[in-house]
């Protein structure tokens, strides 16, 4: 009898990671280069957000939050965060840098879920690595 899991569960496992932490899902595999740029690139687009929208950005009343969920563990880390920042200065719907922090913080939401079926993909398919596709 094995303790191994299956490719399968190590695949979901690496899902599920990749979603909580941007990258984990790649270290978990083993991967650490693209762990650490992605990781990079993600929370760097959330942080660069954040700053662009003064801290008001992650709204779970906006539609928006569905979006930057996709990088769940940070967007969770920071929306207390935003929620302070939100009632203590007020949100200005109108400002425009506050619309560009608010789809950065999306598109880092809309990778992270590009990043996550890379991860699953790269778990559940570990014959198809080397193998390129022809035209």
């Amino acid at each position: 009898m094995t303790d191994r899991a299956s490719p399968q569960t190590s695949a979901v496992a690496a899902l599920v990671l990749a979603w909580a932490i941007p990258g984990a899902g790649h270290a978990y595999a083993g991967r650490w280069g693209k762990a650490a740029l992605f990781f990079g690139c993600i929370v760097g687009l959330l942080a660069a957000g954040m700053l662009l929208g003064r801290g008001t950005v992650l709204a779970p009343h906006e539609l928006w939050y569905a979006a930057q969920l996709g990088a769940l563990g940070p967007t969770i880390a920071l929306t207390p965060v935003s929620q302070y920042v939100a009632v203590r200065e007020g949100i200005d719907y109108a400002d425009r840098w506050r619309e560009m922090g608010v789809l950065y913080t999306a598109v880092a939401g809309f990778l992270n879920i590009l990043v996550m079926m890379d991860a699953y993909i790269k778990m559940a398919y570990p014959h198809e690595r080397g193998r390129k596709e022809k035209a």
